[in-house]
């Protein structure tokens, strides 16, 4: 009985990826979902302009 090896034979490893690779496979795909996502729903990115902006206390004036 082989007493080196704890569980039987099996196929040996083949290798995993590397990171550098993987960390690219997964930046690209995020990428691509969040471009698909905003070809989309289309987000308004404009910025409002100053003049609308009032301080705090001009808002409690309503009452």
């Amino acid at each position: 009985m082989n007493s080196g090896k704890k569980f039987g034979g099996g196929r040996p490893p083949t290798g995993t990826p590397s990171l550098a690779l993987s960390s690219v496979v997964i930046v690209v795909s995020l990428l691509a979902g969040a471009s698909i996502v905003h070809n989309i729903y289309k987000p308004d990115m404009t910025i409002p302009p100053v003049e609308s902006v009032r301080s705090g206390s001009d808002n409690n004036d309503k009452s």
